[in-house]
């Protein structure tokens, strides 16, 4: 059952009032004139307010529907405010629809009911569109941003989200081992750098390891040394050298450069802070174990040793079928001296010593005296010896050797020739199993004095020289 309209209710009391009177006074009138003119107000008041109901029931029925159509006319506020009946009637309000992980907006102020006998203001004149009309109208949609321009990624810096996992990663790597680590800012430098360097201090525990002076690592590199340290290096030097290792001299550590003798610069381990040579160790007697003394002769040094011999050998033997082709030519001629024999002799020319015998310095002068061309002292001498060097340079960084040497290079390495070799040859090859390279004396004359150990990854074979 629908409730009645408001000013039927307030009317109610009004018509009791009137019924009550009206029969009093209609039995004292004694003309019909009173009677009429009662009759005539109580008919126009219940006309009225059945008016006033009816367009309070139109009234409300309006509003309800208003959230549904959208109206060309004027709005209902603006209709209440014309009609005094209806303003006073309470219009629902149709509340926002919550947004979930956003807060409600809060509903716009509706503006002021104009005065009913106020008439219609104007339209204002049409302003041009931009940023002026957006703020006036608040339900027009603001223009979109323009995009900003994507960054360009800086080449001396990591992305911060990198930097951060490496970190987590490299904490979850040292957990649990015996080493003594200072954590280094990210470097970067190009292609160089590393996303969490650490500062390697020690490694092991009873006894500790301390690497001189502290080398800046990965921590896979750390991971890696602790392996080797404590389950070779240690009972090898015991074996070896009589006691344990408490130190390990560093050489090289995270620096920004080539790899070695390799074509098409490609970028060493070393900068990525992923390598580390090593030029000895030390024992807690205080005896040393250092590559370049104690390694002892490699095979590019035996090698040598056989071209040289070999080349005294030959030189001896041409010596020696020189004298003997000289003793032979005196026996010739004192056979022809005692026959009475002419002696044959030599021209002016053929008996001078040539030019190109630098061991003779009557050669040039020869020259000159025979009118030679007077070559100029050092002309093409220093060119000769500077290309030459520079060839020779060349050759040693690619690891190359001499044709000669490169024959005679044994198969295998020397023996060890006492226990410092013997330590520091097992030490090689137990890298080997652990290091994706691993290059001492025996890879090239650039490793002669240390021992190189990176973990660069390795398809099918690790590196072992």
């Amino acid at each position: 059952m629908s409730p009645k309209p408001a000013p039927i209710r307030r009317l109610r009391p009004l018509i009791a009032i009137f019924g009550a009177c009206g029969l009093p006074f209609a039995a004292m009138a004694n003309d019909g004139s009173f009677a009429g003119s009662v009759t005539s107000a109580f008919e126009t008041i219940v006309i009225d307010a059945t008016k006033a109901a009816a367009q309070a029931k139109a009234a409300a029925q309006n509003a309800m529907g208003s959230g549904k159509k959208k109206r060309k006319s004027r709005s209902n506020q603006e209709k209440a405010a014309e009609d005094p009946i209806v303003s006073e009637i309470e219009l629902p309000v149709r509340k926002p629809r919550p947004v979930y992980g956003k807060a409600p907006e809060q509903p716009a102020a509706p503006p002021p009911a104009a005065a009913p006998t106020e008439k219609a203001a104007a339209p204002a004149p049409a302003k041009p569109a931009g940023k002026s009309a957006i703020a006036a109208d608040p339900k027009a949609e603001p223009a979109p941003k323009a995009a900003e321009p994507a960054k360009k990624p800086n080449p001396n810096e990591w992305p911060a989200e990198d930097v951060e996992l490496a970190r987590a990663r490299c904490t979850q790597l040292l957990k649990g081992l015996d080493v003594v680590t200072v954590p280094e800012p990210p470097m970067r430098k190009g292609d160089c750098g590393a996303h969490a360097p650490v500062r390697l201090i020690s490694i092991g525990k009873s006894p500790e390891v301390s690497v001189s002076p502290p080398a800046v690592v990965s921590c896979d590199m750390v991971v890696a040394l602790h392996k080797w340290i404590t389950e070779d290096i240690q009972p090898l030097a015991k074996r070896h050298l009589g006691a344990e290792v408490i130190k390990m001299e560093s050489m090289s550590d995270y620096s920004c450069r080539m790899a070695y003798g390799r074509v098409g610069n490609k970028l060493s381990e070393h900068g990525k802070a992923n390598a580390l040579d090593i030029r000895g160790f030390m024992t807690r007697k205080g005896k040393t174990a250092e590559v370049l003394a104690g390694w002892g002769p490699n095979r590019r040094d035996i090698a040598r040793e056989i071209v040289a011999t070999k080349l005294a050998a030959e030189k001896a033997a041409a010596a020696k079928a020189a004298a003997e082709k000289s003793a032979a030519e005196a026996a010739a001629q004192a056979e022809a001296v005692a026959a009475g024999k002419p002696i044959p002799r030599a021209t002016l020319v053929e008996g001078l010593p040539k030019e190109t015998d630098k061991t003779n310095p009557l050669a040039k002068q020869a020259a000159l005296h025979l009118g030679g061309p007077e070559a100029d002292p050092g002309a093409g001498k220093n060119a000769k010896n500077k290309k030459s060097a520079d060839k020779k340079r060349r050759k040693q960084r690619r690891g190359e050797l001499d044709p000669a040497i490169q024959a005679a290079l044994p198969a295998e390495r020397a023996p060890a020739r006492d226990n410092t070799a013997r330590f520091l040859y097992a030490a090689h090859d137990s890298a080997c199993k652990i290091f994706g390279t691993t290059l001492g004396p025996e890879a090239n004359e650039a490793h002669r004095n240390h021992f190189h150990v990176d973990m660069a990854p390795r398809k099918f074979k690790k590196i072992c020289r």
